[in-house]
């Protein structure tokens, strides 16, 4: 078989330190309960779709905004460790870095309780322009829009994808779907905008390929509808970043659409059931492991 080759993303975006909690209740009985877990992760779409592309066995660069603060600090250096480059992660004086408080229930299901910082400028004059030409695929979420604008539009001048993570049927979120070239949406974009089949017409109409992850019940796709795998899931927070970041890879490494979703469907269910971003062997495991499968 001919070894994929590497990809390189540039993910804009959020980013943010997670705080996860496992807990053996939710909602808590008492007013003080023990967490029977604890660690402090990356968290943000596009953070953790950078550290999906890396562990995939890609390269990946940041563009975020986070504050001057200890948070901040502590985002980079665990992005950095992670061989994401965050040469274009940028601290603002004065500002504070998004954090997320997250309880984690023993079937995996989440609870995030987010703030997204403060003092965080919208302009994008800072991100260098020339910084698509160290790309073959470009992925974005909606929470900045003019960074996200300002990098689409110079990838479609380059001809390069252009991936949206998109979970808000918002007039500013739709604005940047018509620069995007796939737009891979959620259960929440399908319950705000009259269900699956609406949502994926109203991304056609956009101009791009779209999908809608439905969570257990699979991905519906431009073409098609591919079924989940079930797993016992120790931890879902992040799977919907894993999937845009891998898609975004499989692109990168020349897949078709309906290619890079399947391995990027794999790696966010292997996310799932480990509880952590998977490594490249793991989702080539599961990818073969559910062919057989399928052929039995």
């Amino acid at each position: 078989m001919t070894a994929a080759r590497t990809g390189s993303v540039i993910a804009l975006g959020y980013a943010c330190l997670d705080h996860r909690f496992w807990v053996e209740q939710f909602p808590p009985a008492r007013p003080r309960t023990r967490a029977t877990s604890h660690r402090t992760a990356i968290g943000g779409p596009a953070a953790v779709g950078a550290v999906a592309v890396v562990r995939l066995g890609g390269a990946a660069s940041l563009v975020a905004r986070v504050g001057d603060d200890m948070e901040g600090a502590r985002l980079a250096a665990l992005l950095g460790q992670e061989g994401v480059d965050v040469g274009h992660v940028r601290a603002f004086t004065g500002a504070q870095t998004p954090a997320s408080a997250i309880l984690v229930t023993p079937d995996g299901d989440r609870h995030i309780f987010a703030h997204h910082g403060e003092g965080l400028p919208e302009a994008d004059d800072w991100v260098a322009p020339d910084l698509v030409e160290r790309a073959d695929v470009v992925l974005l979420d909606h929470t900045w829009p003019a960074g996200a604008t300002g990098l689409a539009e110079r990838a479609r001048r380059r001809g390069l994808p252009v991936v949206l993570d998109l979970h808000r049927a918002t007039e500013t979120a739709w604005r940047l779907a018509s620069l995007a070239t796939h737009v891979i949406g959620d259960q929440e974009l399908a319950a705000g905008g009259g269900g699956v089949e609406r949502t994926l017409a109203a991304i056609r109409r956009a101009g791009a390929w779209g999908a809608v992850t439905l969570g257990a019940a699979g991905i519906a796709f431009d073409g098609g509808h591919m079924a989940a795998a079930l797993v016992q899931a120790r931890d879902t927070t992040g799977a919907g970043d894993v999937l845009h970041g891998a898609f975004a890879l499989g692109l990168a490494e020349g897949r078709s659409e309906s290619e890079a979703l399947g391995f990027a469907s794999a790696a966010a269910t292997e996310h799932c059931r480990q509880g952590a971003v998977p490594r490249r062997a793991d989702v080539d495991r599961a990818v073969g492991v559910r062919a057989s499968t399928e052929t039995t």
